[in-house]
């Protein structure tokens, strides 16, 4: 299903701009999976709602794929899985935490630095060629994350460390795909990550006592848990085929619709400042499409 998606839409579209499109769906994804983490309640751990989360998952896959789910599990590279599973685990702990505390706006502009983590991960490790006209566009994305972080000084708390936490580590989880994709499919890539994050969720709970959430909260896991499996497969998608560096710039999608969504579930209205921002951000991405769309032409 995933070949097919693709080789329709490398019709239209360059392989990164495949990526980058996967990128903004997988925010939007994000998006619900973050504003639902921000509305329950601060009395269940951020490891419990992380098991429940990647537990909920792996359900709906297991309904999915039914027969074929276990065939997923074959691999030669379990230890590679393993690694992303537990930097993936060390990401989502970190986010939770800062969600559950942090206004959406203001959470989501610290994360942001993932996109320099990746880029940076991309030519070091993978021998990404260095793309100026990228780097640009996540500088000047950058410039708008500081317009949005400049009138606010709540961010400068302990839990500012928690989104910058979580970007390394999901940056990390995200460069594994390079290397996965070569001898797995999305499906296992997807299946072990799950299964990973929920084992080490699960053992790091082990000597705590577990809260189980009340019968208002499960139906939030379980929209945590589907929203973040779409947020997952539209990531291994997008890193399967293009650079990082440059659909790095695409996560700052992540900051126009966090916002939208603080605005319409939590009235929390950002200032002049973060609309400002959040346009740069947005005129960063045109740019960059349209750079790539012309190169495009240039080789048909």
């Amino acid at each position: 299903m995933h070949n097919v998606l693709h080789n329709f839409c490398k019709k239209f579209f360059s392989d990164n701009v495949y990526g980058g499109i996967l990128i903004v769906l997988s925010t939007i994804a994000s998006t619900t999976t973050s504003a639902t983490t921000h509305s329950i309640s601060k009395e269940l751990p951020p490891m419990e709602i992380l098991f429940f989360k990647c537990l909920a998952g792996l359900l709906i896959l297991l309904a999915i794929y039914r027969q074929r789910f276990f065939s997923f599990f074959k691999t030669s590279i379990l230890p590679i899985h393993g690694l992303k599973g537990l930097s993936g685990a060390l990401g989502s702990w970190a986010w939770i935490s800062a969600v559950m505390y942090l206004p959406l706006a203001e959470s989501s502009a610290l994360s942001i630095t993932s996109a320099f983590f990746t880029s940076l991960g991309g030519m070091l490790f993978f021998k990404e060629k260095f793309h100026l006209k990228a780097w640009i566009a996540i500088i000047a994305g950058f410039a708008g994350v500081m317009l949005i972080l400049h009138p606010s000084q709540k961010i400068f708390s302990y839990y500012a460390f928690l989104p910058l936490l979580s970007a390394f580590f999901f940056s990390a989880s995200s460069l594994f795909v390079k290397r996965l994709s070569k001898d797995d499919s999305s499906q296992t890539t997807l299946i072990y990550l799950l299964s990973f994050m929920a084992l080490f969720a699960l053992l790091s709970q082990l000597y705590t006592p577990w809260i189980f959430p009340p019968s208002s909260e499960i139906l939030k896991l379980a929209v945590i848990g589907c929203s973040y499996m779409l947020t997952q497969t539209c990531i291994i998608e997008a890193y399967t085929y293009a650079h990082t560096s440059f659909i790095a710039p695409f996560k700052y999608a992540r900051f126009p619709i966090n916002i939208f969504a603080g605005v319409i579930f939590f009235a929390e209205l950002p200032p002049l400042t973060t609309v400002l921002g959040g346009s740069v951000i947005l005129l960063s991405y045109a740019w960059l499409i349209r750079i790539e769309y012309r190169n495009k032409r240039r080789k048909s």
